[in-house]
């Protein structure tokens, strides 16, 4: 226990709460911060001259009146909320591929940054009707886009995202196994790019601005005969990788229904059960159909098919109590659980809520390694706070 005359008691109640739980306090007046900027915006002139004032108060305060010291301290995480909020980059279509979004049939060339895998039927959305044909989802980093007018025809230079549905024939022999398309492969397909449809409702979601924060610019439909490949896989990057290693991981899951059929009934797993545990496992939910989804969305459990803060924690204290059983060092076990923490966040596509767990556990192993206290609300504004420098509107979405 720390000696009376270095204890809270002796300090003024105010200033004691934010000495026990600083990174919580900070995490929300900074949050306020953000919710400010969006009613009122202020000039970053105006904005870099009062933190700077505040700043200074903050020191002066700190020498001079401790006791009112969280007061300028208030009022500086508030405005550097502000600050953050206004300075963060917003997301905006592609110029070039928006304006050619229109309908028309144009040829696209480009690279594909992402490639899910073949499902066998498509569930109906805003963007695509509902079909029992093999389809692939590819998100394609535009290089060129075919341009005409009322004098020519070219193919000109564009940059942006769009996402394509790849269609295979309806009646395709069942012995056939569709060619799926690659992560890092090139391609050029005949498509009709048209910008997502939203609804107007007030507080609907909007698909268009999940789209943007992806950096897809604009949707299409196309048949398998419409895309031509430009030639074999040369490199591919991390993120291909991870994919496709996620990918791998959820084809193993998906199969373990038909490597179980020996076993006895009450042993089994069935189809069912198998997509919402590479789900749950890899955060793959690309098989996740209606009929699963509706009994979890009707009973607010949604979450636990979704890889989130839970899992991680899961899968942390899993690791951390292995290495503790093998005996190895506080320091080791606890390094290594981080690592593999990260990883597995990387694996499952590094959401946001994955995120959030991410910094927890971070802190929380290297508050033990220093023997500092655990404190569950200085955790969670840590981790809040980081979440939010790096990306202040993250505060209006549900996964923060």
């Amino acid at each position: 226990a720390l000696p009376n005359n270095f204890g809270a008691s002796t300090a003024n109640p105010a200033s004691a709460g934010l000495t026990v739980v600083p990174l919580f306090h900070a995490a929300w007046l900074f949050a306020g911060g953000v919710a400010l900027a969006q009613a009122v915006w202020l000039r970053p002139s105006t904005l870099l001259i009062a933190l700077a004032s505040i700043a200074v108060l903050c020191c002066v305060a700190a020498f001079r009146a401790q006791r009112i010291v969280w007061l300028p301290l208030a009022v500086l995480w508030c405005l550097l909320g502000v600050w953050c909020a206004e300075m963060e980059p917003h997301p905006a279509p592609a110029p070039a591929v928006a304006a050619l979004s229109d309908g028309l049939m144009r040829t696209v060339e480009g690279t594909i940054t992402h490639a899910g895998p073949v499902r066998g039927e498509l569930e109906p959305n805003i963007d695509e009707a509902a079909s029992d044909a093999p389809t692939q989802r590819l998100d394609l980093r535009v290089s060129s886009m075919e341009i005409v007018n009322d004098t020519e025809d070219w193919q000109g230079p564009a940059e942006g995202g769009v996402r394509l549905t790849v269609r295979w024939p309806e009646n395709l022999p069942a012995q056939s196994d569709p060619q799926a398309f690659e992560c890092g492969e090139r391609i050029r397909a005949d498509v009709r790019l048209l910008p997502p449809q939203v609804y107007r409702d007030p507080g609907a979601w909007s698909r268009a601005e999940y789209l943007l924060d992806q950096g897809i610019t604009s949707t299409a439909s196309v048949k398998i005969d419409q895309v031509k490949s430009l030639g074999p896989v040369t490199s591919r990057s991390f993120a291909c990788r991870i994919a496709d290693w996620q990918q791998a991981s959820s084809a193993r899951l998906l199969a373990l229904p038909a490597a179980m059929k020996r076993l006895p009934a009450i042993l089994r797993l069935s189809k069912e059960d198998a997509v919402m545990l590479a789900a749950m496992v890899t955060g793959d939910r690309t098989y996740l159909d209606h009929s699963i989804r509706v009994g979890f969305e009707r009973t607010g459990s949604f979450h636990m098919l979704v890889v989130s803060g839970l899992h991680l924690a899961i899968v942390a204290g899993c690791l951390f109590w292995f290495a503790r059983s093998l005996r190895l060092p506080r320091v080791p076990a606890t390094l290594i659980t981080i690592a593999a923490s990260f990883a597995y966040a990387l694996f499952t596509g590094f959401a946001v809520p994955v995120q959030r767990s991410l910094l927890m556990i971070t802190l929380y192993g290297l508050g033990r390694l220093f023997y500092r206290e655990r404190s569950p609300l200085n955790t969670i504004g840590f981790a809040s706070l980081c979440l939010l420098v790096a990306s202040p509107r993250s505060l209006f979405e549900s996964g923060l």
